[in-house]
């Protein structure tokens, strides 16, 4: 009878082992393949360089002042965002509006001076879904803009007053677009042509470098680091790469050097980048004003930024300066309170400015719809048809003509008119905010455009409330306008001495 033994060999560590020089050494088996692959790959070729160990500093922070000396709209604690486009009014929420107009109507109740009967002191243009108790109370924002023509006393209010002074609106309804000037020591941030949105250390440019300090700041030193990014690749050639490493994640072509470059650095030179932190705070211009490395060979390096190249850089200060500021982190949108398209109809030769949604409701419905075709013909009959001067002109469509003022070229609002009937009939005017001019004062040209604000493509212009955390945790709401691209202008097919055929008479 055969027997037969199963032998099984299993390789196990010795913690217990008194000797860990080999452990240590590393061995392979093959050294000469080794450095025949050291060589191929370009290993050979280095420098005997040495690595920073640590950096001395001297950094200085600049506060950027309060826009405009209003401390509510300070950058050191607001968010840039809320500065830039909070417009008068922001304050007065549907609540807030709701609860100082009761508050008022109570006071005056109990004193015996009722409030006067006024249907432009109740609520109205309230938006969705607010916009049901229009015209059920009084408005507590209208009060307060005209309480010393009521003769309302402040205490009324019971607290629920706006930050005085309100902000200034800085959107320029001809550019459609914010315009504000920061200043920091002096020198003047101007922020230009800023559509709405995420603002960031390159959105504003300085007429002229900081000036130097009286005296120089203490120096501060620090470790450095490798810098290391997602997909990074690992400083050493032959360490294991994780598998987030997708290099080849961002083909280059031939219209993409930019890219290839790119990848050169981060494969060739990724182990020649150091990083070290600089303590800063927001609303601030950061300058480095010294940087000395030292490295492992006991050496000092001073570094100073090359003249002709600045990966962060704003314009006008010198390359050693940072604007950093206090941003909206995640801010709640609220929903499109107001939606305009703005775009060039060729076809009719005029730039329409269509309203979309108003106070949070879609407004393109409001036009009259198509009468509906009877329900019984007189198949013998024959049709006719009637002369119309001109195609119908929507509601919320609003042209816009070239015009001059003061001597510049500009698109200028129109009125649109109905001659359907036997009397031409001026269309309503725009009821959006964002068409009007407050600075026009409800005179001709209420609304203008500069022709290059209206892209070949069109413009599409939103309005929504925005809500974040200043850099102290207090709630900051404020209302944003923001101008995106549209894919095509709005065209209507506009034409003139049109024929449009009528149905044959109905059947009794």
């Amino acid at each position: 009878m055969a027997l037969v033994f199963d032998t099984v060999r299993r390789l196990e560590a010795d913690p217990a082992g008194p000797d860990l020089t080999r452990g240590f050494a590393a061995e392979v088996a093959d050294p000469a393949w080794l450095l025949g692959r050291q060589w191929q790959l370009g290993e050979h070729q280095g420098e005997d360089a040495s690595s920073p160990v640590r950096v001395s500093y001297r950094a200085r922070l600049t506060p950027v002042d309060p826009l405009g000396g209003q401390p509510h709209l300070d950058p050191r604690t607001t968010p840039a965002e809320a500065i830039v486009e909070s417009e008068p009014g922001d304050w007065w929420t549907p609540g807030r509006r709701i609860a100082a107009g009761r508050s008022v109507a109570a006071a005056a109740g109990a004193a015996g001076t009722p409030l006067p009967t006024d249907p432009t002191l109740l609520l109205a243009a309230l938006p969705v879904p607010y916009d049901v108790l229009d015209g059920t109370g009084v408005d507590g924002r209208e009060l307060w803009r005209r309480r010393g023509e009521l003769g309302v006393p402040v205490a009324w209010f019971a607290g629920l007053r706006p930050p005085e002074p309100e902000p200034v609106d800085l959107w320029d309804p001809a550019e459609l677009a914010y315009d504000a000037d920061f200043t920091a020591d002096g020198v003047t941030l101007a922020l230009r042509r800023h559509d709405g949105g995420d603002l960031d250390w390159y959105a504003v440019d300085a007429d002229r470098p900081l000036p130097d300090p009286p005296e120089p700041v203490d120096a501060a030193t620090t470790v450095p680091r490798r810098v290391r990014y997602p997909g990074a690749p690992l400083p050493r050639w032959w360490q294991i790469e994780d598998a987030a490493v997708d290099v080849g994640g961002y083909p280059p072509d031939r219209s993409h050097l930019a890219t290839l470059l790119l990848i050169d650095l981060i494969v060739n030179h990724s182990d020649d980048w150091f990083a070290f932190p600089v303590p800063g705070l927001a609303g601030h211009v950061v300058t480095l004003d010294e940087v000395v490395v030292h490295d492992s060979f006991g050496e000092d390096w001073p570094v100073t930024p090359p003249a002709d190249w600045s990966l962060f850089a704003t314009d006008g200060l010198d390359s050693r300066s940072l604007v950093v500021w206090a941003t909206a982190a995640t801010p709640l949108v609220g929903p499109v309170l107001d939606e305009v398209v703005i775009g060039t109809d060729e076809d009719a030769n005029l730039v329409w400015a269509v309203e979309r949604r108003l106070r949070g409701r879609g407004v393109l419905g409001d036009e009259a719809a198509p009468a509906e075709p009877p329900a019984r013909l007189d198949a013998s009959g024959r049709p006719g048809f009637a002369y119309r001067p001109m195609t119908r002109v929507p509601r919320h469509w609003h042209p816009y003509v070239v015009e001059d003022v003061a001597g510049r070229r500009r698109y200028v609002q129109g009125r649109g008119v109905d001659l359907s009937g036997p009397t031409a009939v001026l269309l309503p005017e725009a009821e959006s905010d964002l068409l009007v001019d407050p600075a026009a004062g409800g005179t001709h040209p209420t609304h203008q455009l500069e022709p290059a604000a209206v892209p070949a493509d069109g413009v599409r212009v939103e309005r929504r409330a925005m809500l974040a955390r200043a850099t102290d945790g207090t709630p900051v709401l404020w209302t944003q306008r923001r101008r995106q691209p549209l894919l095509t202008p709005p065209s209507l097919g506009l034409r003139f001495d049109v024929l449009e055929q009528v149905p044959p008479e109905v059947v009794a």
